[in-house]
């Protein structure tokens, strides 16, 4: 297989990545420094074009750049068990995130389903639920409505707090 070399944009767009998508993982460890030939350019090479696609396709599956990193370096180990222990991990944080979604769902039908059943004129049930105003709650007595507006404010919790961990 002939090797070739890249610049930075060739080897971003062989990867489906932007430059600085390449430039965070070099700064990360998760992508090595290109070598520099005549004139200083940075060369990249084939390897660099499998290990970018690597790191996006683990990403795409909920995988953390930190997985990422242990499973690159497992690779050469050839150590399954705990590869699929990092695997398992993921699946069970991911089932996590779609009962948080599920959740989410629930809190979102029943608050659409109390501003229908509101008289005209009153106020918002959803806006109100949103702001935590509680003299106007829609459904104070109903305990199950406040058990789905509480995992819902948990879920969005969660989720604003890995919304950092994905890039490119």
């Amino acid at each position: 297989m002939p090797t070739h070399a890249f610049t930075i944009r060739k080897l971003a767009d062989a990867a489906g990545v932007g430059v600085e998508a390449v430039r965070y993982y070099q700064r990360g460890g998760l992508l090595a420094a290109p070598n520099r030939v005549d004139g200083g350019f940075r060369q990249y090479s084939d390897d660099d074009v499998r290990r970018l696609r690597f790191i996006k396709r683990a990403q795409a599956l909920g995988y953390s750049l930190e997985d990422v990193a242990e499973l690159m370096s497992l690779s050469s180990t050839r150590d399954q068990l705990r590869v699929r222990e990092i695997t398992r991990e993921r699946v069970a944080e991911i089932r996590e995130r779609v009962a948080d979604l599920q959740s989410m769902a629930a809190a979102l039908e029943d608050l659409a389903d109390c501003c229908a059943r509101a008289s005209d004129g009153s106020a918002c049930s959803i806006i109100a639920a949103l702001t935590g105003d509680q003299s106007s709650d829609p459904a104070p007595a109903d305990a199950s409505f406040a058990g789905q507006r509480a995992a819902f404010a948990r879920g969005r919790r969660q989720a604003r707090g890995r919304a950092g961990e994905v890039v490119a």
